[in-house]
Order: C-alpha cells, then sequence, then structure tokens
C-alpha cells in the first residue's frame, strides 16, 4: 500500500483537528442547552419532592395525603399532567399515588429502575420513556420512624427532548458542514501551500550535470517558512558541482599523470627498435622505460589509496596509538635510508603522547611527509621530526627538512589533487602531486588538521595536529 502524499496528510490533518474542536465545541454546546432545558423541570420537580417531603406523616390518612400531593402536584402548564407516587418500604400497599398501579397512564412509576434508587436522605433525577413519551423523574428517599419512604414526582418532557433532537440535528448538520467544508478548502490551502515546493521539485527535475553551478531557484517566490528550504537546496547544488567539477578535474589530471610516464616509456622503446644499437643501449632503454612504469605504478597505488579514503566513512579499526613511539621508529627508519646519501633524518623532542585511529593510515602521512623533506630537501640536509602538546586537547607534530622557498601563494595549495611546484626545492625527483592530498584527507578523518610553512632559503615544515586522547605516563605501557 503506497503512503499518502504531504498534501493529503496536511489536509488529514487539518480536517481531523477541525472535527475533533468542531465535535467539543457541539458536545459542550448541546449538554448546556440540555441541561437548559431540563433544568427547569428539575428544579420544578425537586420543589415538588420537597413538598411532599413536608406532607408525609405517621398515621395521615391516605386520602388527605393524597389530596395534598395533587395539589402540589398540579402543573402550571396546561394540557400537562404531573404524576406522583408515595410508599414506605417493606409496605404492601402505596401511601399516595396519582393513578392505580395497573392504570394505563404512569404505569412506570411501579417499574423503577433499581440502579435510579437514591441512598437514604439523597434524591435523584433521570429520564423515562413511556409508550413514546418522555418523562423526568425525581426520586426522593426519606428516612422515617415507619422506614425508608419514597417519593416519585414525574413531569413529561417530550416537548423539551424534541427541542432537544432538533438542537442536536441542528449542530450535526452545522459540524458537518464545517468539517465538509474545511476539509475541502483545507485541501485547496494545503495544495496552495505546497505549490512552491512543487516548483522547486519541477525546476530540480530539469536540472543537469551542466547547469548544477548556475542560478536556478532564485527567482522563485516562495514563503518566508520555505525559504530556508530553497537557499539549503541550493547550497547542497553549489557543493555537488563543486564536487563533479573536482572529480572531472581529478580524472582528467589522473589520465594526463598516466599518460605521460606511458607515452614516455614508449617514446624510449620504439626509439631503441627503431636504431641499431648494442646490449648496453637497449638495456638504458629498457632500464629507463621500467623506471617510468614504476613512477606509473606508485601513480596508481596512490589513486587507488585516494579512492579508499573517499569511499571511507570515520576511521577504520581505531587504536590507542602511542605516537611519539611510532614517530620515533619512523625516524630512525628514514634516518637509514637517508645516510647513504649523506642526510640525517632525526628524533628531536618527542612529547609522549597517545592518539586514537588507524595505525596505518595515519603511518601513511608521516612516511608521506618524511618522503618529501627527503625528495625536495638539500641533499645531504637534516630532517627533524618534533612533537609537542597544545593547543588544546591536541598534540602537534612537524616535520622540518632544510628547504625553502616556497611561496605564500603556494602554501595553500599543496594539499591540492596533483598540485606541484616548480622551484628550486625539486631535483626532478617530483611526484604526481597525491602524497600531500592524501596525508589531508587521512587527518579529515582523524578529526586532525595539516598546513605548512617554508621560510625563503631556510626551512619548511609541516605540522600536523590531531586529537590527543591522553597524555602517555601515568597507566599507559610504551
Amino acid at each position: 500500500m503506497r503512503p499518502l502524499s504531504l498534501k493529503w496528510r496536511l489536509s488529514l490533518l487539518v480536517t481531523l483537528v477541525v472535527a475533533v474542536v468542531v465535535g467539543a465545541v457541539s458536545a459542550t454546546a448541546y449538554w448546556r442547552i440540555r441541561r437548559t432545558y431540563l433544568g427547569h423541570i428539575d428544579r420544578m420537580l425537586t420543589i415538588m419532592g420537597n413538598a411532599l417531603a413536608t406532607k408525609v406523616a405517621p398515621g395521615r390518612p391516605a386520602a388527605d395525603l393524597e389530596a395534598e400531593a395533587r395539589l402540589v402536584t398540579r402543573s402550571p402548564w396546561k394540557g400537562t399532567g404531573t404524576h406522583f407516587r408515595i410508599w414506605t418500604a417493606g409496605e404492601s400497599g402505596d401511601l399516595a399515588a396519582s393513578g392505580a398501579a395497573d392504570g394505563k397512564k404512569a404505569a412506570f412509576l411501579w417499574d423503577l429502575p433499581a440502579e435510579q434508587r437514591p441512598s437514604p436522605g439523597e434524591a435523584t433525577h433521570f429520564d423515562i420513556q413511556d409508550k413514546k413519551k418522555h418523562y423526568r423523574l425525581l426520586w426522593k428517599c426519606l428516612a422515617t420512624d415507619q422506614g425508608d419512604t419514597h417519593i416519585v414526582v414525574a413531569h413529561p418532557s417530550s416537548y423539551e427532548h424534541r427541542r432537544l433532537d432538533e438542537v442536536l440535528a441542528t449542530l450535526l448538520l452545522v459540524g458537518g458542514g464545517l468539517i465538509l467544508a474545511t476539509a475541502v478548502l483545507g485541501t485547496w490551502l494545503v495544495r496552495l501551500g505546497i505549490r512552491p515546493i512543487r516548483k522547486v521539485t519541477h525546476r530540480l527535475s530539469r536540472l543537469g550535470a551542466e547547469d548544477l553551478g548556475e542560478e536556478r531557484l532564485g527567482d522563485l517566490a516562495v514563503p518566508r517558512e520555505l525559504r530556508p528550504f530553497v537557499e539549503a537546496v541550493q547550497q547542497l547544488l553549489a557543493r555537488l558541482d563543486a564536487a563533479l567539477d573536482q572529480q572531472k578535474q581529478f580524472a582528467s589530471d589522473a589520465a594526463h599523470e598516466l599518460r605521460t610516464p606511458l607515452s614516455v616509456a614508449r617514446s624510449t622503446l620504439e626509439l631503441a627498435d627503431s636504431q641499431p644499437g648494442d646490449a648496453e643501449d637497449y638495456r638504458a632503454a629498457v632500464e629507463e622505460a621500467l623506471g617510468d612504469l614504476d613512477r606509473m605504478d606508485r601513480l596508481i597505488a596512490q589513486l587507488l589509496t585516494l579512492a579508499r579514503i573517499d569511499r571511507t566513512r570515520g576511521v577504520p579499526d581505531p587504536v590507542d596509538l602511542r605516537l611519539d613511539a611510532a614517530l620515533h621508529e619512523l625516524a630512525a627508519e628514514y634516518h637509514a635510508r637517508a645516510v647513504g646519501e649523506g642526510g640525517v633524518v632525526t628524533a628531536g623532542d618527542l612529547a609522549p603522547c597517545v592518539v586514537q585511529g588507524n595505525e596505518k593510515m595515519l603511518g601513511l602521512v608521516f612516511r608521506n611527509l618524511l618522503d618529501n623533506a627527503l625528495a625536495y630537501g638539500p641533499a645531504g640536509g637534516t630532517v627533524r621530526v618534533d612533537l609537542a602538546y597544545g593547543p588544546g586537547a591536541c598534540c602537534t607534530a612537524t616535520v622540518r627538512d632544510e628547504g625553502g622557498g616556497l611561496s605564500p601563494d603556494a602554501l595553500p595549495h599543496l594539499f591540492d589533487r596533483f598540485y606541484r611546484v616548480e622551484s628550486s626545492r625539486s631535483r626532478g625527483t617530483g611526484g604526481a602531486g597525491l602524497g600531500l592530498a592524501i596525508a589531508r584527507e587521512v587527518l579529515r578523518r582523524h578529526d586532525g588538521d595539516i598546513w605548512a610553512t617554508s621560510s625563503p632559503e631556510t626551512q619548511t615544515t609541516f605540522h600536523v595536529r590531531l586529537p590527543c586522547t591522553r597524555e602517555a605516563g601515568d597507566g599507559t605501557e610504551e
């Protein structure tokens, strides 16, 4: 079963609310009118019952009591008759009655509902229908020396009940019409209210990938309440357009970067094949081609790494990691690699610190930074790794090399994909410009940050900030 649309849900809700309100108002009005119509009869019956109670006396002749009761219950309205019955519980006969028990009028006085029986000293009012006629009754119980004496006075109320039936019919007719009108009008108003949403939907259904960056919703006249919705949709389209542009640029750059080493390798092999040469020439051509293929292999590996990171939400398999110990091991590993070229990688001040994250992903960040420091720093230079606390509940690691010369304009773009700086820092070993982009994406998923600073011809420093779960020391094992 298909769910109801928003239009019908709102219409049903409005109709239901109006129906409840109309029903409550109608019920309240009906019971107030009923109390007004029957209240004057109840007051009259109460006066009569109290008067009859004063007439009841031990040993009083039944004829006198009946005569007094007829005078008391004489109706002020012409054509109506008030009936009465007075009896003592346990006695075989009545003390007084307006008719006979086997008579045609008011036979119900001898067949009263037991649930309406009052307690001694109390009285109840209720309705009885007899032969299509309505009666309003007062049943009063007196505690006397002879036992409980009961007084019942009944007055016709058919006229009042007819008026009440007319009032009820009028309320039902008016209330039903009002609810029906609300349903029709509410549906129209809801349809009118959601028309801007339908316009937005229509515009969005016509948008293509090439239209996302254009302003398509600003000319729509929408209520103030829907303006945040339209603005949110516009912002979403803008972000989606930027993401698609980034994907297109990424695909274009990746194709270009892959084509370059492939073209170079192909040219090298074709040149070697077209010209006669000795074994050394062919070996040099093959080694050059293999170098280009290695470069392409590293690029493909980085592209796959970025793709996996883009698909990942959050941090997979997070653990508590001693960052100072991990940086110390990496510094020792890279120092062994740098010694062959006369370089030095040293671990400086490493404050003991524990971070939560994926060990392999965070290791990839610092490996990329150390690779860049060795590749772009001066030959035989020194790379220094430090770790300190702050600011806040964070720790900041720095990787510093002795190369400089990065312009301030280049620093914000260092972490863009495929961005490379052509400067004296490069010694012809430039990569594809993906290492720093990978580092930034990894740190984003760890709620961290990365940035770079550079002094002309002096040094370049990369700063990595990560949330610090606790200081390694008390209760923390190495």
